[in-house]
């Protein structure tokens, strides 16, 4: 018996070996249909596919066999390996001299004809064979041959969509768990930053109502600035947090009406007196990650209020869908944009365009930010026109 020479870069293959973490798995029925078939094709009452390790063979699928697995000096495979791109083809071992005395072929299970398959990896290290096995001697016909390749390849295709996924798994828990503390981070900030601002604006309330004419005007305006920037900034801090939240939302799909969707908005509207929300939209269901969709509509509603310089507003939503989209509107009867601003309608120096709302806030624009983000990670698009002093309408899209 001749053991087989070790591989020249046996301690690479190795490493590609362990990376696919194939090694004493449970069995699984896509390969074991790949071994059956081979054995069918082949018309041998053995068959495996065989994983050459550091000392031994192991045995991810077999038909025939009894063992999982072998010491790898007397094993076939491990002369199979030694020439990734050949079939190691043994008619007759007990006229080969490298096999006739080996245990494998005294003893059981009777190895005399052999047919061994390569698998190669993408790098190029053969991690083991897809390898029939008979009792008597005999040959393959050049279609079985073809077909034992084809399978061989199906083996290391499993190998490496396994793989893949393994590591697309991980990456995704890895992700989870930044994006996790990145929120809990955000939110102790925020909580860090809105705590002294809510001080400055207790403040500032109370040196205005205690001031007993005791103050100049100038100071007094210093003081009401004051308190108007931190509530300003505390509303940014909230945005913030808000916006930060779209970068991990769920994408989890519900099933849901467009009326069922516009009482949910209704209840999370404040509509101010002589507003009107109307809505119009098909009966059809949508099948959609609602909250980032009820996020989106809040927000351009909001904004359709805020911005409105008319006495009697009036806040539109629509409704409709076609093969690949759904299709929602929200317009306003309020001031209206010029055409300039319109091209930086979402950028976060929106701020500057917008001015003060009809409470007198000034805007910042990451609302904004926030819902062309949604809208994109949603697979859809936004678009805006408007015309001054008759008001705006936002069109957007998400994917079926």
């Amino acid at each position: 018996m001749q053991p087989a020479p070790m591989p020249a870069n046996e301690q690479d293959r190795l490493n590609t070996l362990y990376s696919y973490q194939i090694l004493d798995t449970l069995p699984e029925k896509d390969f074991d249909d790949i071994t059956i078939l081979a054995s069918e094709i082949c018309q041998t009452p053995i068959a495996s596919i065989s994983i050459i390790d550091a000392d031994r063979q192991w045995l991810k699928s077999k038909v025939g066999m009894l063992s999982q697995e072998t010491p790898r000096e007397i094993t076939f495979c491990g002369h199979a390996i030694n020439k990734a791109d050949e079939i190691l083809l043994v008619p007759n071992s007990e006229e080969d001299e490298r096999f006739r005395d080996n245990p494998l072929v005294t003893g059981e299970p009777h190895v005399i004809f052999y047919a061994g398959v390569p698998l190669k990896a993408e790098d190029g290290n053969v991690l083991g064979t897809l390898c029939v096995i008979d009792t008597k001697p005999r040959q393959l016909n050049e279609s079985q041959l073809k077909s034992l390749k084809a399978l061989a390849n199906q083996v290391v295709t499993q190998f490496e969509l396994r793989k893949k996924n393994k590591e697309l798994a991980l990456s995704r828990f890895s992700l989870e768990e930044i994006n996790e503390q990145l929120e809990k981070f955000a939110q102790v900030v925020a909580h860090d930053l809105k705590s002294p601002c809510n001080n400055i604006i207790g403040l500032s309330e109370i040196l205005l109502h205690n001031s007993n004419n005791q103050l100049s005007e100038e100071n007094l305006e210093v003081i009401k600035y004051m308190g108007d920037s931190a509530v300003q900034l505390k509303q940014l801090i909230d945005d913030i947090l808000k916006y930060s939240r779209t970068l991990n939302f769920s994408q989890a799909v519900s099933d849901f009406t467009f009326e069922e969707l516009m009482l949910e908005l209704r209840r999370m509207v404040q509509l101010p007196k002589q507003f009107e929300l109307i809505s119009k939209g098909t009966e059809s269901r949508i099948f959609a990650p609602k909250v980032p969709l009820l996020q989106i509509l809040l927000n351009l509603t909001t904004n359709a209020i805020r911005y409105n310089d008319k006495a009697d507003g009036l806040v539109s939503i629509s409704f409709f869908e076609d093969t690949g989209k759904y299709h929602f509107s929200v317009a306003d009867n309020g001031r209206g944009m010029a055409e300039d601003e319109l091209e930086r309608i979402f950028e976060p120096a929106y701020t500057t365009l917008t001015g003060t709302d009809r409470f007198n806030t000034l805007g910042h624009g990451i609302g904004l930010v926030t819902v062309k983000r949604l809208v994109n990670k949603l697979g859809g698009d936004i678009l805006i026109s408007s015309k001054v002093g008759e008001g705006t309408t936002f069109h957007f899209t998400i994917a079926k």
